[in-house]
């Protein structure tokens, strides 16, 4: 699986326990409806039991036909009892779904510590995981509602059984405790087949994802035939274990349905002598045999339990890498308020700077003996850097010194292994959580885009007081007037109708029109020509109330212009 971060996943159960009580009221109105629903077919047994004995005694019809009007009344409520079951379900069904979606959202956006080591390689690959393992935990959920039902109906079938007759309930039992055993034997196996499934998922999923962000890339390369064949061949993958998966699944439920069956009719088997003897009426027969066909469901949702537990492990497992380190169970930590009653409503316009304490803006930041350490082993620091209101820092050196590093841990996107940052004096435990916007921003060297119309994919919620600035500081202007629809022109996905040079500079928008404290820019050059960069330069430098600038550099204009310069590598 992908993700650097692994937690331990606590059990799916626990998880769905959890979902369940998060709306316990409704999981308690769907449990008893559809307890209802399973149970009515052992009244209907009893009904037809009083049927058939009238018939045999010779009974008058109209009594039968009262009997059988009241028999068919019942079924008719027991299948109204299902409409009202299936709409109260879907609504718990879609607040299951939610949760864990939005708890897993919340845990990236603004959990502490850095989010990019939980992040799988591919877009893709968390669509799936919020998608289909969401589903799998639900299931659990959903499947306890009808194995309650399936069970509280098996008891009362079970005591009919046994007052019919004890011994043939008891050789009933037998094909039933043998379904049981079989689906415990092959739980691992489900399990193991479960994991390459969502893996073989995954992988296509993150590989959709990566050729649509890469289209003009893959044209470029000429490598369509390239591409349609790596599709090819992961979606084989995929098919033979999804195949293998539904198939385990769907052996396992078919014969735990098979020797229900069969429980049935060696039951009615057995209870025909006694039926020749007169021992048992028709009526007794007609009981017995559904309240067998009852007790028979049994091990088909066993079976289904079993799976969906096993499955669900594997994608409590899945969602649980996105979540912190130490984070465990904590899909559902804390209880969350979904607006599915009554629709969210209207959505709140974040202003682009809150006022704050004048203490809070910034004056200094220090960071003293920062240490990154990289995946191979390798380290960045000790560093030590102080960045004042007003003035420019830069970073600078060779290629691979670790500038994007040093900038990442600065903000919390990396772990760092030592070092402390101080704001003001005040020591920042976690920077991903603090130095956000308004005190921070941040310009990162590949800037990524909402498909969102120019202006969305700018303001991203704040209101639109600065942005006629920010355009103006960006160089944004020409380009606009360019544009048929002007700020309502649609970026596509990651701006791919968008030059290079637009992309960085709609980034660069989106940064200065929050009016941050500190400005953190990743090398502003990569995809600006020089005369461009120099004008942004110009426009930002030349700000009277211009923010800190914390700056990734090699432009002499901009080391020039630089009130510190601190040199890696």
């Amino acid at each position: 699986m992908s993700g650097a971060t692994s937690t331990a996943a606590v059990p799916s159960r626990v998880v769905a326990w959890r979902l369940v009580r998060q709306e316990p009221v409704a999981y308690a109105i769907a449990l008893l409806t559809w307890t209802t629903f399973h149970s009515l077919p052992v009244l209907s047994g009893w009904l037809l039991k009083v049927v058939l004995d009238r018939v045999q005694g010779g009974q008058p019809a109209s009594t039968v036909w009262t009997v059988l009007a009241v028999l068919a009344g019942v079924e008719v409520g027991r299948w109204m009892v299902l409409v009202v079951s299936a709409v109260q379900w879907h609504g718990v069904w879609v607040f299951w779904h939610t949760v864990l979606r939005l708890n897993m959202l919340r845990s990236l956006v603004a959990a502490p510590g850095p989010a990019a080591g939980r992040l799988p390689g591919a877009p893709g690959e968390a669509v799936s995981r919020f998608r289909d393992d969401t589903k799998h935990v639900a299931l659990v959920a959903d499947v306890w509602l009808d194995m309650t039902g399936v069970s509280v109906a098996a008891a009362g079938a079970l005591a009919v059984m046994v007052r019919v007759d004890p011994l043939v309930t008891l050789v009933a039992l037998l094909p039933v405790g043998c379904a049981l055993l079989l689906t415990r034997v092959m739980a691992r196996r489900l399990k193991d087949l479960r994991v390459v499934e969502r893996e073989a998922t995954a992988a296509v999923t993150g590989f959709i994802g990566d050729t649509f962000a890469a289209i003009t890339a893959i044209k470029a390369a000429g490598a369509e035939k390239a591409v349609e064949h790596r599709f090819d061949t992961l979606g084989r993958t995929r098919a033979t274990a999804a195949l293998r998966d539904q198939v385990a699944t769907q052996v396992l439920q078919t014969l735990s349905g098979a020797t229900g069956n069969l429980s049935t009719g060696l039951a009615l088997l057995l209870l025909a002598p006694a039926l020749a003897a007169g021992d048992a009426s028709v009526g007794d027969v007609g009981l017995f045999a559904s309240s067998a066909i009852v007790l028979a469901t049994v091990p088909r949702w066993v079976a289904r339990l079993g799976a969906y537990h096993r499955q669900a492990d594997v994608s409590v497992d899945r969602m649980t890498r996105l979540l912190p380190p130490g984070a465990d169970g904590g899909l559902l930590a804390d209880p969350v308020h979904t607006a599915l009653r009554h629709g969210p409503g209207a959505f709140p316009t974040v202003p682009a700077r809150p006022v704050r304490p004048p203490r809070d803006h910034l004056d200094r930041l220090e960071v003293t003996g920062l240490v990154v350490r990289h995946d191979d082993g390798t380290t960045v620091g000790p560093l030590d850097l102080t960045v004042e209101a007003g003035r420019v820092t830069v970073l600078t050196g060779p290629v691979g010194a670790g500038k994007t590093t040093v900038l990442r841990a600065l903000l919390g996107l990396v772990a760092r292994d030592e070092g402390e940052i101080r704001w003001n004096g005040r020591l920042i435990d976690d920077p991903s959580t603090v130095l956000v916007p308004p005190l921070t921003a941040y310009l990162p060297q590949v800037p990524r885009l909402f498909s969102e119309t120019l202006a969305q994919t700018i303001l991203l919620g704040v209101d639109d007081a600065g942005l006629e600035e920010a355009l103006a500081i960006a160089c944004l202007q020409p380009d606009l007037a360019r544009m048929g629809s002007g700020l309502d022109t649609m970026v596509g996905p990651r701006g791919v109708r968008l030059s290079g040079g637009q992309i960085q500079r709609t980034a660069a928008a989106r940064a200065f029109v929050r009016r941050p404290d500190l400005l953190v820019v990743d090398d502003l050059s990569s995809a600006l020509d020089v005369a461009t960069e120099t004008q942004v330069w110009q426009r930002l430098l030349d700000r009277p109330d211009r923010p800190a600038l914390l700056v990734v550099s090699h432009r002499e204009r901009v080391l020039r212009a630089a009130d510190r310069v601190v040199e890696l590598g």
